[in-house]
């Protein structure tokens, strides 16, 4: 009886690298194809009892859904399905050269510390010195916001869904599309929904040099009200299977959470909506829930594995009694034929 005990121990006690968490990861059947990213692009090692992610270069200074870049969703792999006590995640000190002011970096130690705090004792954020300028309640923090838009006409409409029938998608003309679509409304009961809602974060004005977050084109893809219930959507085209997905979610997720509420850390310089957007800071700060939706025609598998969002809606009860966050996916099972049609989407998948 005693023997399993010290093969478990010995197992623990193994060090691993991203070629061995690989291997752990693919005994389970639906993971079987899953991968890795390279050492060189984010480390990952230490053991069971102890996981290490290491943040590269490469990692920092990119788009969250890379999978350099995209530490939460193989922190998340190692925790539900390598049996991993608790993960460590930190930066290489060879990183040197890394603009620590930029906003890819400054938006990883946002995410990193968001991240952290859902999990206490099961995530070690091995913070660096300088703290998170997100985070400094020594100055206003301001969202930069929408410009003025053109008023759609009837054939506005009809052009966006004949671009959504043509055979090559892009996701851009997706959201076109999905913005006016009466199916997508209908199937997440939204009262309204905008595309492209910018998430750039300034230093106490929103001005070019006082930047926090990327500015120019960081926005999620597409937001709705429905209710007192800010519903987000987070839009992959297929063939774009990132896990990356879940963390760009969470940031988004995080960011609108912390502009919401008696209190919020992160302000509207109006909350007034500006000319032809269909929704405003006004609409956004009269939520008092969010519902993150991960939404394309197919998924990573990491993602369409249900323990993925099951786990983190669990860690968000018990962290958010107030404000609270919860995931799901939500497939696209068919686009408009033609510029008379619209889409078509699965049942609720809800990982709650």
């Amino acid at each position: 009886m005693n023997q399993p005990v010290a093969q478990i121990e010995n197992v623990n006690a193994v060090a691993f690298d991203n070629k061995r968490w690989q291997e752990e990861l693919r005994q389970l059947g639906s993971l079987e194809k899953c991968r890795f990213p390279a050492s060189s692009e984010i480390e990952i090692g230490g053991t069971q009892e102890l996981a290490t992610i290491t943040m590269k270069k490469k990692g920092l200074n990119a788009n969250m859904q890379s999978d350099p870049a995209a530490f939460e969703a193989w922190a998340l792999a190692l925790l539900i399905h390598c049996r991993v006590k608790s993960v460590q995640i930190s930066v290489d000190p060879e990183a040197v050269d890394v603009d620590t002011k930029g906003g890819h970096y400054q938006r990883f130690l946002y995410r990193l510390t968001r991240f952290s705090e859902l999990f206490p004792g099961q995530v070690i954020a091995k913070l660096p010195a300088a703290p998170s300028r997100a985070l400094d309640a020594q100055s206003g923090r301001f969202f930069n916001q929408s410009d003025p838009r053109s008023e759609l006409t009837e054939a506005d409409f009809r052009e966006r869904m004949k671009a959504a029938s043509l055979p090559k998608k892009s996701e851009n003309g997706l959201e076109l599309a999905l913005e006016i679509s009466k199916a997508f409304k209908s199937r997440f009961r939204l009262d309204k929904v905008m595309r492209q809602w910018p998430v750039g974060l300034f230093d106490g004005e929103v001005k070019r040099g006082r930047e926090i977050f990327t500015r120019g084109k960081s926005a999620i893809d597409l937001i709705g009200v429905r209710g007192d219930t800010l519903v987000l959507f987070e839009l992959k085209k297929a063939g774009n299977r990132k896990v990356g997905a879940v963390s760009e979610l969470l940031f988004y997720a995080s960011v609108m959470r912390d502009a919401i509420g008696a209190s919020p850390i992160f302000k509207f310089l109006s909350s007034e909506a500006s000319d032809n957007c269909a929704i405003g800071p006004e609409d956004i700060l009269h939520c008092s829930k969010i519902c993150a939706v991960s939404l394309a025609p197919n998924f990573h598998p990491l993602i369409e594995e249900p323990q993925m969002f099951a786990v983190l809606n669990s860690a968000m009860k018990r962290l958010y009694s107030d404000r609270p966050i919860s995931f799901e996916t939500a497939t696209i099972t068919d686009y408009p034929k033609d510029e008379n049609g619209d889409f078509k989407f699965s049942d609720d998948q809800s990982k709650n």
